[in-house]
């Protein structure tokens, strides 16, 4: 009921396009479907986005990571479960976020994607809370930021690391390392957008 008379007084709009109803209505959802390959410099499994990194799909992120939209992971983690029916079965891990920008959100933002496909779900990637925020640093302020700061706890088999935007692929090729040494079979790499 106090759902009901939320909607009433405060009526949900698409995160994407703005326009009222679900919190990602079914033009903005359909244009995050399938995976198009993203290549980047470093040596990774392949990388998947379902969207490059503008319009609706960068709208849809922000709102999601960075304005509270946490009903979006549900959404999210729909057109993800789509999409991996096109990579072999394997289990996800959700690129980790610092420590403060959890707190910060209140929850752990890939996680919750994750929890809401319908694969397996391995969060064991950790990342140090020396780590800075990566908006703003160039490609190799990137890869030092993350130096010595991400680790993985044990893990066995194919794993696909998820993600929510891939910039220059260093928190990608980080996570893979990591994932790796862990003793993990890294399929791939699959992010909501990409630059």
């Amino acid at each position: 009921m106090l759902r009901a008379l939320l909607e009433l007084l405060v009526p949900s709009c698409c995160a994407g396009c703005g326009e009222p109803g679900d919190a990602l209505c079914a033009r903005c959802k359909i244009s995050m479907t399938g995976l198009k390959p993203v290549r980047r410099a470093h040596e990774t499994p392949p990388i998947y986005a379902l969207a490059e990194y503008e319009g609706a799909a960068r709208r849809a992120v922000i709102a999601y990571k960075e304005r509270g939209r946490r009903e979006l992971a549900a959404h999210f983690g729909s057109v993800l479960t789509e999409a991996l029916t096109d990579l072999p079965k394997a289990a996800l891990v959700p690129a980790p976020s610092r420590p403060a920008a959890i707190r910060k959100r209140g929850y752990d933002h890939m996680r919750l994607v994750a929890d809401h496909t319908a694969a397996t779900v391995r969060p064991v990637l950790k990342l140090d809370r020396r780590a800075k925020d990566s908006v703003g640093l160039d490609p190799d302020e990137r890869v030092l930021n993350l130096a010595g700061r991400l680790i993985s706890e044990p893990i066995a088999g194919a794993v696909i690391l998820i993600d929510d935007v891939v910039t220059t692929g260093a928190t990608a090729t980080a996570c893979c390392r990591a994932l790796t040494r862990a003793g993990a079979d890294v399929a791939a790499v699959v992010a909501l957008t990409a630059t």
